[in-house]
């Protein structure tokens, strides 16, 4: 089985991606999310890091006006998508506009969730298992609180620091709960938005206040361990493109779509036979 493994795509396609998901040798899709453009709120959020939210500072009616043009951008590449006639497996990532997303409500332009109910070859897999032919791929996207957000609080007052720790802990025990009904079979694959700790997740981008910190997920790192997925497929870090190896698990970040780049898994029974980048 060959599998196009893309995410990161921030409102963009590049057509040789499109052709590239179209042609025969290309069997199944998996993404890791975050389809609309937030480039200026992503902006916002990093300029008012721990002071106001973006939106206070610029106002609602322009903080609505760029949310919808986030969404409609993000939904053009899903139809993209799916008109390749391939089935495409994903998970939200954290920019994504899903069910439960922390963003206020009145913000919100809508949910791509429902969106996505009319697009036939698209099939929502986020903190779900699926069997896709003789492969099983475990899902878990959306936004995450990463665990450097933890172990040295970004947040200036305890309360908030608080909340921030119930949330991470609630989302660590959903993605153990996740593993834990069912044992994984040998070979599956783990598809997910971020990184676990340590693997693709130290920032280079000098304009982030996380510059120079890494930004993975501790918890993937402990499914891993105890799991041993085949392949853990991830996305959210745009400097990184490559593949890397924890434990018995080689960890691949294809690369951000929004500039022409992906990945060519090809798997034979429980086994990589090829990668290949797409640059």
């Amino acid at each position: 089985m060959k599998i196009l493994a893309i995410g990161d795509f921030h409102g963009k396609l590049p057509e040789k991606i499109l052709k590239l998901a179209k042609s025969s040798n290309i069997d199944i899709i998996l993404s890791s999310g975050d389809f609309p453009n937030t480039e200026k709120i992503r902006n916002l959020q990093f300029k008012h890091w721990t002071g106001k939210k973006w939106f206070e500072v610029i106002g609602i009616k322009k903080a609505k006006k760029l949310e919808k043009n986030g969404f409609d951008s993000g939904l053009k590449v899903l139809k993209k998508l799916n008109s390749t006639n391939k089935k495409i497996y994903i998970v939200w990532g954290n920019s994504d506009f899903y069910r439960d997303t922390n963003e206020p409500k009145e913000l919100v332009p809508g949910f791509y969730n429902d969106k996505i109910k009319t697009l036939k070859n698209i099939k929502l897999i986020d903190r779900r298992k699926i069997k896709i032919k003789n492969l099983e791929v475990i899902g878990h996207g959306r936004y995450v609180d990463v665990t450097e957000y933890i172990k040295h609080p970004i947040d200036k007052d305890k309360k908030k620091q608080n909340k921030r720790l119930k949330r991470y802990n609630k989302t660590k025990k959903e993605l153990f709960r996740l593993f834990s009904k069912s044992k994984p079979v040998e070979g599956f694959i783990f598809l997910t938005h971020y990184t676990p700790y340590g693997v693709f997740d130290k920032v280079k981008f000098k304009t982030s206040p996380m510059y120079g910190k890494h930004v993975g997920f501790e918890p993937y790192n402990q499914i891993i361990k105890k799991y041993n997925p085949l392949i853990m497929i991830c996305g959210h870090m745009h400097e990184y493109q490559g593949k890397q190896k924890l434990g018995k698990t080689t960890i691949i970040n294809p690369g951000d779509v929004s500039s022409g780049k992906a990945a060519i898994i090809e798997i034979i029974g429980k086994k990589i036979k090829n990668i290949k980048f797409i640059r």
